[in-house]
């Protein structure tokens, strides 16, 4: 039970403890011992791993986990061929690749080229297997010195990819162009593929080397580096699911072999991190080179498990010591501006974020995230003017964004500004995400200040259904009640939304309603010059800090 509940914490140290202590008293039961080898695999503990895999090999022979970890294990030793036996004819397509790295390793070039090409050409596996395929035949080329025909497999694996391919197959691609003398279309292939990203310090790094005349090197040299890989490969895909712990198996496998991966330590990290595991992640965050590629990844890595462990100064030091050591990073710089809007310290937000737009030349559409964001921490640190225009200049970018959208109509309502376009804009959001209640309470709200009573309850009603637990939306829907007369059950979700956790302010307005009722707190309200119902066609110069993240 101990185990059990340890695997669900995602604690896959303390999972691998108490599984083997309880192995140790029933060593023949298959499940224990099968979750006993997982977990110890996960953990890293790898030579305990492999210990239970040979046991699992004799007891349950076949086990792909079982047989990869033992593949991986005569990989490092003078047993590759055993790596065939093991792993046999077909099955999944990572064991067909470690096989084909060990025949390559065997010095059969010819042989590992067929069993790649069968991967290749294969729908047994589907489309990620055969990119799989091609990207690994390709490798393997390069590797021996082929590059034409290397360059030939990875356009394949491109053309079967989307967006571009992983920017591993873009880097390797990228280093057969410039060993034949394609500098120039191996700058081309690397910018193109930067374009849609926040920058990639191994692309980069490879894009100087080549502008200064470098011949760089294959990629990939070896079997165990190439087992890695792919490995690695697969712990990626797994790692977006909720079975982590084989992710982290394999992922610990990949570091085994290859201990110089740095991709495939950061994921461990990265995968701790998601597990609520914090103190593992900062560990494993900590431990990437100084001088590794995932440097940047793996320092804002630590800084937002530093925050999200409740070590929030921390956090903040961390990120700007990384805006320091990469100043011209933009995702350092939109991370940093990230991290202090989650603290609510907008004013500090909206400075990082400029740092990080400062670094645009000519905005592309998938920056439209980073104007959102810039507006929303503007907004909140009553800069309306500023904020507006980034709202604004983030829909030019992405047209009828269904946040954006949301958010200016919210913001504009609460201003008592332009109100037929924030509802237009709010209606259109609605229609494009009908299930978002953040969205829904937003149209719900609008109604009600435009006095709609019987209609906001209708639309609030239903957003409460889609997020019954958010405090906002409960507050929302109790001040509709009231307004209809349900005041009975206005009072419910008032209690409800206060069970939630509201923000102090909006917490401290909930109690007064309470005490004294909605009619009172309006009366005062309006005695103070604050912005209450206002009719379909007002339109006044009030300003508000009411508006937040999705409504």
């Amino acid at each position: 039970m101990a185990a059990q509940q340890a695997e669900r914490r995602g604690d896959v140290a303390a999972a691998a403890r108490f599984y083997s202590r309880t192995l140790a008293r029933d060593g023949e039961n298959a499940q224990l011992l099968e979750r006993a080898m997982l977990n110890q695999l996960a953990a890293g503990n790898i030579a305990e791993g492999i210990a239970l895999a040979r046991r699992q090999e004799a007891l349950n022979p076949g086990h792909h986990l079982g047989v990869l970890a033992l593949a991986a294990d005569a990989l490092q030793k003078p047993e590759r061929g055993r790596v065939a036996e093991l792993l046999g004819e077909g099955g999944p397509f990572v064991g067909q690749v470690i096989k084909a790295w060990a025949l390559f390793a065997d010095d059969q070039l010819d042989a590992a080229i067929a069993e790649l090409k069968r991967l290749e050409t294969s729908d047994a596996n589907g489309r990620p297997g055969q990119i799989v395929g091609a990207t690994h035949l390709g490798l393997i080329l390069a590797a021996s010195g082929d590059d034409s025909g290397a360059i030939e497999a990875f356009e394949r694996a491109t053309g079967m990819s989307e967006g571009g391919g992983s920017l591993r197959l873009v880097e390797a691609h990228a280093r057969a162009l410039a060993r034949l003398g394609r500098a120039e279309d191996a700058a081309t292939l690397i910018g193109e593929r930067l374009a849609g990203t926040f920058g990639d310090a191994g692309l980069e790094r490879l894009a100087l080397e080549i502008a200064a005349g470098d011949v760089p090197a294959p990629s990939i040299r070896s079997a165990t580096e190439g087992s890695a890989n792919v490995l690695y490969g697969v712990a990626r895909l797994l790692a977006r699911g909720q079975n982590r712990a084989v992710s982290l198996a394999y992922a610990q496998i990949a570091v085994y072999l290859d201990p110089s991966l740095t991709s495939a330590q950061l994921l461990l990290a990265q995968i701790f991190d998601a597990s609520g595991q914090y103190e593992q992640a900062i560990a494993a965050f900590e431990a990437i080179p100084a001088d590794a590629p995932e440097t940047l990844s793996a320092m804002i890595g630590r800084a937002e498990a530093l925050q999200i462990s409740g070590s929030p100064d921390a956090a903040v030091e961390a990120m700007r010591a990384t805006v320091t050591q990469f100043p011209d990073s933009l995702e350092a710089n939109t991370s940093l501006g990230d991290l202090l809007r989650r603290e609510s310290r907008f004013e500090e937000a909206a400075t990082a974020y400029d740092g990080a737009i400062g670094l645009i030349a000519n905005p592309e559409q998938f920056h439209w995230a980073l104007f959102y964001r810039r507006g929303i921490a503007l907004e909140r640190s009553k800069q309306w003017e500023r904020a507006e225009s980034d709202f604004r200049f983030a829909l030019e970018l992405q047209p009828d964004q269904a946040d954006v959208l949301n958010y200016l109509g919210y913001s504009l309502v609460e201003l008592g500004m332009k109100l037929p376009e924030a509802e237009e804009m709010i209606e259109k959001a609605v229609e494009q995400r009908p299930d978002d209640g953040y969205i829904v309470d937003s149209l719900g709200w609008i109604l009600y200040r435009f006095g709609e009573f019987d209609r906001a309850v209708e639309q609030l009603e239903r957003a409460v259904e889609l997020r019954p637990v958010d405090p906002v939306i409960n507050d929302h829907f109790g001040d509709a009640l009231w307004m209809v007369g349900r005041r009975i059950e206005a009072r419910f979700q008032w209690k409800r939304a206060l069970s939630f956790e509201p923000e102090d302010k909006d917490a401290k307005r909930i109690r007064e309603k309470l005490d004294v009722g909605l009619d009172k707190v309006l009366a005062r309200e309006r005695e103070e010059g604050l912005p209450g119902i206002i009719g379909r066609h007002s339109e006044n110069d009030a300003g508000s800090d009411n508006a937040s993240d999705g409504g």
